[in-house]
């Protein structure tokens, strides 16, 4: 009775809180287009025939594996706009190379979106975060992998392999995750009209000691449902745990292989590349120096974080049984 009283009194409070997360995610948005990125883009100012010449001389190769990540509106700057944007790119990959894009679920924090206890279904699980990603996800001969919060999408000669055992992989940027393939393929990424973030700045936090400032995973997994060959399984996965403040620092690789490369389609629309192999043992390097990208710029707020709400919201969402986190939700197709 006391814990069913406690828990709907923290998830009002958690609902109210709605309107501030979101006027947060805005101006974190307004922060990247005084920086530079995200910003609006005239429509169909640009012929596609850029694609496939802008990429070569940025050195990402028909025969490549490329993770690539683009507004909705650096999409629409090519004549044709989104369609024929991904078919020009698609057709610049085909028949040797891979192309790869997220295709993630949560529309929130993805510890609580796992907390209303969705239904992972790879075949109708929309993208939640990028519109040019989700019709991609939609383009015949696109393949998905399985997962419930970071799934992701591969066209091409090596997007089989890529997708295949993403459901093994209890960590999302685990051994058998598409992201550790995508490295050993020596994939490159590709950042278009978008703040140059890599997966390598969550994939390196498996090699850094737990005390180095970090995105580090939950210590507990979390129960979770999927959709695997039309039969609904129950599989825990480690979710990222997100109860920390840090700030980035990421001059700290100017003139190191994790420094992305900038390039332009037409005169305006700039775009990034960089070798994710390359980036991941220059990332490495620094570590080993004990240079780190993030610092915490407030000790007080991160003990808060962790020891306070950490503990109060896990409680109010979660049924804990032996070692593992149960959503205490009615499952949600």
């Amino acid at each position: 009775m006391l814990l069913n009283f406690y828990r709907k009194i923290v998830r009002t409070v958690y609902a109210k809180y709605a309107p501030i997360r979101a006027n947060k995610a805005r101006q974190a948005l307004n922060r990247k287009k005084r920086a530079g990125y995200n910003l609006n883009y005239s429509q169909g100012s640009i012929s596609t025939t850029e694609i496939a010449k802008q990429l070569k001389k940025a050195n990402i190769l028909p025969s490549d594996t490329v993770f690539v990540r683009i507004s909705l509106s650096a999409a629409m700057a090519f004549e044709g706009g989104v369609k024929a944007f991904l078919k020009e790119l698609m057709d610049y990959f085909t028949p040797d190379g891979t192309l790869v894009m997220s295709s993630y679920t949560f529309n929130k924090s993805p510890i609580l979106f796992l907390a209303d206890n969705p239904l992972f279904d790879p075949k109708t699980s929309i993208d939640q975060l990028n519109l040019v990603s989700e019709l991609f996800r939609r383009t015949a001969g696109v393949l998905r992998s399985i997962h419930p919060t970071h799934s992701v999408c591969a066209f091409g000669k090596n997007a089989e392999w890529i997708v295949a055992e993403h459901h093994n992989s209890s960590n999302c940027y685990g051994p058998n995750s598409p992201f550790a393939r995508m490295y050993a393929l020596e994939a490159k990424e590709l950042s278009i009209g978008v703040y140059p973030t890599s997966i390598s700045f969550h994939y390196i936090e498996q090699f850094v000691p737990k005390n180095i400032p970090g995105y580090h995973d939950l210590e507990t997994p979390i129960m979770c449902r999927l959709l695997i060959d039309k039969k609904e399984i129950n599989t825990p996965f480690n979710d990222t745990d997100a109860f920390a403040f840090y700030k980035a620092n990421y001059d700290i690789f100017t003139g190191t292989d994790a420094q992305p490369q900038k390039f332009f389609f037409g005169q305006t629309l700039d775009f990034y590349s960089l070798d994710l192999h390359k980036q991941l043992n220059a990332m490495k390097k620094l570590v080993q120096q004990k240079k780190y990208w993030h610092t915490e710029p407030s000790k007080l707020k991160n003990f808060f974080l962790k020891k306070i709400v950490k503990p109060m919201i896990l409680l109010a969402f979660f049924n804990k049984k032996n070692g593992i986190l149960y959503p205490d939700k009615e499952p949600t197709s």
